[in-house]
Order: structure tokens, then C-alpha cells, then sequence
């Protein structure tokens, strides 16, 4: 159920990037293939479609490209395709990255028929190469539309998607911990951007929080967070328990909790504990 917005993309990124997206985009539409946005871009897009005036620290210079193929022989091919842009050029060493103008990354991260179960992807290099995206193809449903003031049109992941792929991030490489910085800006932020929707839920989840003092914003927003991730996780059984054992295990040893806020890990663990609940009120229905 994409919903559209209308953003002035130079307040995320810079005129390169902008100009990379009106050459890339056609192509893909021209090959029938389908796409959005994830990673960083896509997390700065939302959370300025959605009303968050604040400039992002660092505007973001890469793309991360979900494209949905059939098979290797079709991703090959757009490869092929989008290595004949000027200025955009494959990667020796990561079958699924270009370079553009020798400074800018684009991530071209296939989905769909052409990985399996567990979301990986056996790409053709020098070596075996194998790439794994759990959680694409699930996130992928719920993405949303966000038209630009540049005149480009993008599917973007939603926020609860791109906190769902920075949990599983987060969990194959521990060491990524701005994955984990990035979820608890996201939920700083993500009540007052998402009023409507989190009203919309059958509950009063604004009430259900009512005694929490501290971080009464972070909670409601987990909850409802919790749920979308429920949602998108509802065709996939075993990636839906990875994540709930995921949270649950941070409940024990807060790691998680550590890494959104050192002084006050109660806090956070309170915070981990709603998404939690939000993830198990989804299976209950």
C-alpha cells in the first residue's frame, strides 16, 4: 500500500547522486525490472517524507538498489545494461557494486525468484561469491512510494522495514553498531512522524504506555514498529523466529540495549521488550 510524498532529495544527498538516480531509474524501467530503496538513503528519504526537518549528519553519497529478478541470467543482463552508463563502472572484487565516477557506490541487491530460502544469492565472479538478504523479499510489500521535487518517483524501504534490515545486519555482524545508533534514531523520532498510523491501530497504544516516563515515545513507537515487523515477517517462519530469539536474547544480555544508550540500558531494554510484544501481537491475531 505505497503512499506518495513529494521531498526535495538535495536536503539528503548531493547533486551527483541525484543526477545517478535519473540515469539508473530509466533503465531499470526499461528492463521491466522492479526495485526500492534501502539502507541509509532510504532512512533519510522516510523520515523526511514523513515530516523530520532535521538535516542527517552526513548526506548520504551511496545507493543500496533491492531489484527484483527472476534469475542470474536477468540480473547479468542488467548489469550489462547499467555498465553502459557513463561514468559507471563494476567492481572487481563485489559482483553486485558499481562505482561511479570513482567515488560513489551503488549496491545492485538482487531479490526474488533468483535466491532461496534463506535469502541468498550465488552471483558469477572470479570466485564463488555468495550473497545473503534475508529479510529483502519480506520488506519489499511494504515499501512506499515517495515522489521528488526533482521530478523522480522512488520506492523507498518503510522505517519499520529498514529497522527490521538493520536488526538482521546488526546480528550477522555485530561490529556494524551504527546499525544499532540508527534503529534508536528512528525510534527518537518515529511517533510524532507516524500520529495517524499508530492511531489507526485497534488498541490505544498512546494509553497502553501511559505509565512509562522516561522513553514513553521510544515504547509506543516499538510497539507499533514490533507489529509492521510481525506483518512483513507473517510468510516466513524461521526468519520471524530468528528475530524474536534476536530481541529475546537482548531482553538477557543487552547488547542492544548498550549500544542505543550506555547510561540508561533499563531503558532500552524497555524499549527492545515493546518491539518484542509488538512482533508476538501480530502472530496472536
Amino acid at each position: 500500500m505505497p503512499n506518495t510524498y513529494k521531498i526535495f532529495l538535495n536536503r539528503i544527498t548531493d547533486e551527483v547522486v541525484i543526477e545517478l538516480l535519473r540515469v539508473i531509474l530509466p533503465v531499470l524501467e526499461a528492463a521491466g525490472v522492479d526495485y526500492f530503496v534501502v539502507g541509509a538513503f532510504a532512512r533519510d528519504a522516510e523520515l523526511l517524507a514523513k515530516g523530520h526537518t532535521d538535516p542527517p549528519v552526513r548526506k548520504t553519497r551511496d545507493l543500496d538498489l533491492a531489484v527484483m529478478v527472476g534469475s542470474i541470467e536477468t540480473y547479468d543482463a542488467l548489469k550489462m545494461a547499467l555498465a553502459q552508463l557513463p561514468g559507471l563502472e563494476e567492481s572487481q572484487s563485489e559482483p553486485y557494486k558499481f562505482i561511479f565516477r570513482q567515488a560513489y557506490e551503488v549496491d545492485l541487491l538482487p531479490f526474488g525468484a533468483i535466491a532461496d530460502e534463506k535469502g541468498q544469492v550465488e552471483l558469477k565472479a572470479r570466485q564463488a561469491f555468495v550473497l545473503e538478504l534475508p529479510g529483502i523479499e519480506e520488506v519489499y510489500p511494504f515499501a512506499e512510494t515517495i515522489e521528488t521535487q526533482e521530478g523522480l518517483q522512488l520506492k523507498v524501504a518503510s522505517l519499520p522495514g529498514v529497522i527490521m534490515l538493520k536488526l538482521i545486519a546488526w546480528n550477522d555482524r555485530p561490529e556494524r553498531q551504527k546499525d544499532i545508533r540508527d534503529i534508536d534514531h528512528i525510534l527518537n523520532n518515529f511517533m510524532t512522524l507516524h500520529w495517524d498510523e499508530i492511531s489507526a491501530e485497534p488498541d490505544n497504544l498512546f494509553e497502553l504506555y501511559g505509565d512509562e516516563t522516561t522513553v514513553y515515545e521510544q515504547c509506543v513507537s516499538a510497539r507499533y514498529i514490533g507489529r509492521q515487523m510481525g506483518l512483513m515477517l507473517k510468510g516466513n517462519t524461521q526468519l520471524r523466529k530468528r528475530i524474536l530469539e534476536l530481541l529475546r536474547e537482548n531482553m538477557k544480555n543487552s547488547s542492544i540495549a548498550q549500544l542505543m544508550s550506555p547510561q540508561n540500558v533499563e531503558d532500552s531494554q524497555r524499549i527492545i521488550k515493546a518491539m518484542l510484544d509488538g512482533m508476538n501481537d501480530s502472530i496472536a491475531k
